[in-house]
């Protein structure tokens, strides 16, 4: 259960260690958070697999019946919802943080489904990659690794809504993350320990911070920076690594990025996004790059590259 050791940044505005431990460790009366996290868990459970979504586009907007407005943006559904609306019209300017809640849970939920597991069910297809043809064990690790990846691609785009809005936005999302990481500990692993618990957060805090710090250079830097996050952080710098599928997330993450680059603030508002599979860049991959033949030949010398 150990979680130390993998490199990584925390995209916080607050840069004190006390300020920052208070923001991680922020949450609900603790039998709300309990429900949270068992209300996370059970979804988790019976999360089914991506649908309808092609392999050549992987994102696509969830549409429903007509375009929705910004003004018109809500969560739906619900007390909470209903409380939001109420509120909305009321006091349209200081609704911002039960919007932006309802919002970023519908977007964790997608995130944490990608690599969802239960024991005794099927894998859906996006897990069946990520554990099977990825090669990696079914532990907390490993779901939280591919989790952090996909809020990753979010965050990215939620940092380009309106400069007012990103903090708390963003601050929604990650925060979702670990109540379900705590609400895991507790309910799937039974760790009653607050003290080892709280222990797990501050490792996994850390971890947290690399993932980001790393993606955003690969982001920056290209894609071997970029491939070289996703071995580091999915794949925990494994020297046995499948090349082949470390370039296929590589490439799915690029395309995601791509993608959700040209989704309107309207579909991310109304948390109208779903991911695709990394499996559907295997074509890409395998096609040979047109500067192959641009190198240079090499001339051997002694059975040694001269």
């Amino acid at each position: 259960m150990t979680t130390r050791g993998i490199c990584s940044t925390y995209l916080r505005l607050s840069s004190s260690r006390t300020t920052a431990r208070r923001a991680l460790l922020r949450s609900s009366p603790p039998t709300l958070t309990s429900r949270l996290h068992t209300s996370q868990w059970k979804f988790q459970q019976t999360a089914p697999g991506n649908k309808g979504v092609s392999n050549e586009e992987p994102v696509a907007p969830r549409v429903k019946d007509s375009p929705v407005s910004p003004g018109a943006t809500k969560p739906s559904g619900g007390i909470f919802g209903k409380v939001a609306e109420k509120l909305r019209e009321k006091m349209p300017n200081t609704t911002e943080t039960y919007v932006a809640h309802g919002v970023t849970l519908e977007l964790y939920n997608e995130c944490l489904k990608q690599a969802a597991y239960a024991e005794g069910q099927e894998f859906s297809e996006s897990a069946r990659f990520w554990y099977d043809v990825c090669d990696r064990p079914k532990t907390f690790m490993s779901w939280a690794q591919v989790t952090v990846l996909h809020m990753w691609m979010l965050i990215v785009r939620i940092r380009a809504l309106d400069l007012d809005r990103v903090k708390t936005w963003q601050q929604h999302f990650v925060d979702h993350f670990f109540y379900d990481a705590e609400g895991k500990m507790i309910h799937t692993y039974k760790i009653t320990s607050g003290g080892q618990r709280k222990t797990y957060l501050k490792d996994l805090y850390s971890q947290y911070r690399g993932m980001i710090a790393g993606y955003d250079e690969g982001l920056c830097k290209g894609d071997a920076v970029l491939a070289t996050a996703i071995w580091r952080n999915v794949f925990n710098a494994r020297p046995d690594v499948d090349m082949e599928v470390l370039a296929m997330i590589t490439s799915y993450v690029r395309r995601v990025i791509h993608g959700l680059d040209k989704v309107n603030d309207q579909v991310l508002n109304s948390a109208r996004v779903t991911f695709g599979l990394p499996n559907g860049e295997v074509e890409m991959v395998r096609m040979e790059s047109k500067f192959i033949g641009t190198f240079p030949e090499t001339t051997v010398v002694d059975g040694k590259a001269a």
